[in-house]
């Protein structure tokens, strides 16, 4: 168990050298594009829910 534990953990660190990480100014960019479209899509998933309600609402009651 402990031959194949270590042999994982080997693996691991042999591909972990094979990755390109992003720099500090990559990473602060694509931060900031996954908040501005969950804002976004947050924003336009509110719209949607407000509609919907509004349009039940009438049907409704």
């Amino acid at each position: 168990m402990f031959k194949k534990t270590r042999q994982f953990l080997a693996d691991v660190k042999f591909e972990f050298k094979k990755v390109t990480w992003p720099t500090k100014e990559q990473t602060l960019k694509q931060t900031g594009v996954v908040m501005v479209l969950t804002a976004i899509t947050s924003v336009f998933l509110g719209v949607v829910d407000y509609g919907l309600s509004e349009v039940f609402k009438q049907v409704i009651g």
